[in-house]
């Protein structure tokens, strides 16, 4: 239980309850009006000892299974409602002693022990039973939930680590190659491979970032690719500058293009041209890549798209709301090759960072 919100949610729930019981014995043929003081002092002592029990589940309990939480709960109940009603009885006697009551007789102490203790001792008893499977209903939902949210986030690690790029010892290999050769560029490509890593290998893998952080990696990507694919691997990119500060998951677009490299321009002899649009409409961002790829007739083609693509669809899925985004995958025949298109949906999300 929230400890901001608790305070209220034990003020608000022991306050009905002693509303309720005070309205309920005011219609009793003997009601006094000192009923209303000894309803709150039975109230109290039991909402005072569901603190205390409180404070013994969190420090010993928390982390125990539940049988022994659900053990604790019921006898702590059972002691908290014999010591309201013990407070009680002392309560009444204390009165009767002090002459602001009726005395009572010698010898009728156990008489009254008799009377007030068991019937409220049995109601408090109940009263702190049903608190206590508030209370672990509370504490249950809370521990799933946060469960849930380590799930996604150890869902969310899994998908961004296998998003590392496979092309690492292709471009270090065309690296140590050209460091004879072209030592400039050779420097060039491993400050892009430091960007690169450092962009991959952030451990916050639940952010966003905007479109236009994204597209500076995606074309060290590229820079890096074209070590490997030299002339075969053509990049045309189309971007509303007005989507540039908009926030898309991070490696998003990277992803997207390692994909179509990896299933599609890696297997053409010729190579070909990955295209990238980035368009407004209305309050989604829509993000379409295409690019060409065998002959669904050809042994050289996958058939269902990449792991990446994949792991895209899971990844909306865990950032945001159903239905509020998507990923559509398509492919149409050509002459000799085939065409890939891969749409993006996503909702408008601004860039704090860029606002006025």
């Amino acid at each position: 239980m929230n400890s901001i919100f608790y305070p209220i949610y034990q003020a608000v729930g022991w306050l009905a309850l002693y509303i309720g019981l005070t309205f309920a014995i005011s219609f009793r043929p003997f009601f006094t009006p000192f009923e209303y003081l000894y309803g709150a002092v039975l109230i109290g002592a039991a909402a005072g000892f569901s603190h205390l029990m409180r404070a013994g589940f969190k420090r010993w309990l928390k982390e125990r299974a539940i049988y022994w939480q659900m053990l604790y709960l019921a006898l702590q109940s059972l002691l908290g409602g014999m010591a309201a009603g013990l407070a009680l009885v002392a309560f009444v006697l204390a009165l009767a002693k002090a002459g602001i009551t009726d005395p009572v007789a010698p010898g009728q102490e156990a008489l009254v022990f008799k009377m007030v203790f068991w019937g409220n001792a049995i109601n408090m008893i109940t009263a702190l039973l049903l608190w206590s499977a508030c209370y672990l209903t509370i504490v249950k939902a809370r521990q799933l939930r946060d469960s849930n949210q380590a799930l996604a986030s150890s869902q969310m690690d899994v998908l961004v680590q296998q998003l590392s790029p496979h092309f690492l010892f292709n471009v270090l290999n065309n690296i140590r190659a050209m460091i004879l050769d072209d030592p400039a560029k050779a420097r060039e490509a491993l400050a892009q491979l430091a960007d690169m890593l450092r962009y991959n290998l952030q451990r916050d893998n639940n952010s966003k970032v905007s479109l236009g952080e994204e597209l500076d990696v995606v074309q060290e990507y590229i820079a890096l690719c074209q070590l490997h694919f030299e002339e075969r691997l053509i990049f045309q990119a189309k971007v509303d500058p007005e989507a540039n500060t908009l926030l898309i998951p991070r490696m998003l677009l990277q992803l997207c293009v390692e994909n179509a490299i990896k299933h599609g321009i890696s297997k053409l002899e010729k190579g070909g041209t990955v295209y990238l649009n980035v368009a407004l409409q209305g309050a989604t961002l829509m993000i379409e890549l295409q690019n060409p790829c065998p002959s669904q007739n050809s042994d050289n083609v996958d058939a269902e798209p990449g792991i990446g693509l994949r792991n895209i669809e899971k990844r909306l899925a865990l950032m945001y709301p159903p239905k509020s985004a998507w990923l559509n995958f398509q492919r149409t025949g050509g002459q000799g090759t085939d065409s890939v298109q891969v749409r993006l949906s996503l909702p408008i999300e601004q860039d704090p960072s860029q606002c006025a």
